[in-house]
């Protein structure tokens, strides 16, 4: 199953991702995740990519890529928003 991330929770201290609002494809309701959850669910081969609006329509970004153990990064692929840090922000 397909997954997409358009929005990010930033802890206010430490500047850190600590939370990822993921959705699966077809679904109307996204769910705020920790990143360790995204970083298993691209473990066991499920394909999570950015997801943005541009305008009236949504648009499927970078794929997003398990760097490290509790570390996230995009694969870069020229589109307006194709890194996790221009997404939507919120900071706890």
């Amino acid at each position: 199953m397909q997954f997409y991330i358009h929005k990010i929770r930033v802890d206010k201290s430490s500047g850190n991702i600590v939370e990822l609002a993921i959705y699966g494809k077809g679904e109307k309701k996204f769910a705020w995740v920790p990143i360790r959850f995204v970083t298993q669910l691209i473990r066991a081969g499920a394909p999570v990519n950015t997801y943005f609006q541009r305008g009236e329509k949504w648009v499927t970004g970078a794929k997003v890529v398990d760097f490290e153990t509790d570390f996230l990064r995009t694969v870069a692929n020229g589109t307006e928003k194709d890194n996790l840090e221009s997404l939507p922000t919120e900071r706890v």
